[in-house]
């Protein structure tokens, strides 16, 4: 479409040249009045000739007035439309995103798409999760789209856009503004419209990691403590470090990942020991931590029983996890 416009705006060009140079040697006149002689006649503004006209003059106007008219009439068209196209693709392509916000549930929303909240998103679209941006810079929002990623142009402290975002069905939600206070307003508005939803935020300045679990987030992460943390932690053990960026799916095609599971009440696990349960054989998966409501039992002994609503910190293969998964998800009368 673009190309089609440019080759006709080039013809046109070609043609206000023409013009002029035909001017210029027929009639002998100075190159800015056949310039200007060109464009009145090609617009057909009806004033008056700038020179007496020859009659070869009187003919090359006649030519350069059917070629020329048909060829502006022709650009006008082509860039009405080339608005009206893009005027339309992107209304539809709105409606189609509204859509598709619309039907999703058990989601993550992510407020802000600056570096950290990009990293959040390709982490967690690497995971296959589904994710909602929220954003007001409509550059990167135009950035959003590009990439097919659903997003809701407006501020993430407002419910208008929130609920945009879907928060009603969503299961998490990241809050990574630039400053504190947006993030403390993001998670009091979302605790507001979903008191279920799993909030984490960031935290920049020293102090602000209090405020904002007080607004309502289950977790708060600050980049700089987490940073300087890690460092040290790469400098003491960092095939440590290693293992942990393996297992948590960085590395992926090296087989192990971390995942964590909540095991429902039917699940066939439920009563049995970590020995009963014989999961390393069965399916390739080792219990790294259980936590039970506040408690956390790393490496569990062999005669650990399982309860309903633990939450386990498992260790194996992508495909293994996902066969384990299917089993504790299973009713309560599934053979394990």
């Amino acid at each position: 479409m673009r190309s089609r416009l440019a080759r006709t705006a080039g013809f046109l060009a070609l043609v206000f040249a023409g013009g002029t140079i035909g001017y210029r040697l027929i009639e002998r006149a100075d190159w800015w009045d056949s310039f200007y002689m060109t464009v009145i006649t090609l617009t057909t503004v009806g004033y008056r000739e700038v020179f007496p006209l020859s009659r070869l003059g009187e003919v090359f106007t006649v030519v350069l007035l059917f070629a020329g008219l048909g060829l502006i009439l022709l650009v006008a068209m082509e860039i009405g439309r080339t608005v009206l196209e893009g005027e339309l693709r992107e209304v539809f392509g709105q409606v189609r995103r509204s859509r598709m916000i619309e039907s999703i549930s058990g989601h993550e929303i992510v407020c802000g798409f600056g570096r950290m909240g990009q990293a959040v998103v390709e982490e967690l679209r690497r995971a296959h999760r589904n994710v909602v941006v929220v954003e007001s810079n409509a550059e990167k929002v135009q950035r959003l789209k590009a990439a097919d990623v659903p997003v809701v142009a407006g501020d993430a402290t407002t419910e208008a856009a929130l609920r945009s975002a879907g928060i009603e069905r969503a299961r998490g939600l990241v809050a990574c503004l630039n400053d504190d206070a947006h993030n403390v307003y993001t998670v009091l508005t979302a605790r507001s419209l979903n008191p279920e939803l799993f909030i984490v935020a960031r935290a920049g300045e020293e102090g602000a990691e209090a405020r904002i679990m007080r607004a309502g987030a289950n977790r708060v992460v600050s980049p700089y403590r987490h940073g300087g943390m890690r460092l040290a932690h790469v400098l003491m053990k960092p095939t440590v470090v290693d293992f942990l960026d393996v297992s948590l799916g960085r590395a992926g095609e090296l087989g192990l990942e971390l995942q964590q599971l909540v095991l429902p009440e039917t699940a066939p696990l439920v009563g049995k020991t970590l020995a009963e349960a014989e999961l390393r054989r069965r399916w390739k998966v080792g219990v790294v931590a259980v936590q039970r409501g506040d408690t956390i039992f790393p490496n569990p002994e062999v005669d650990f029983a399982f309860s309903g609503g633990d939450v386990l910190v498992i260790l194996g293969t992508r495909s293994a996890l996902d066969g384990f998964e299917t089993v504790c998800r299973a009713a309560a009368t599934a053979e394990v």
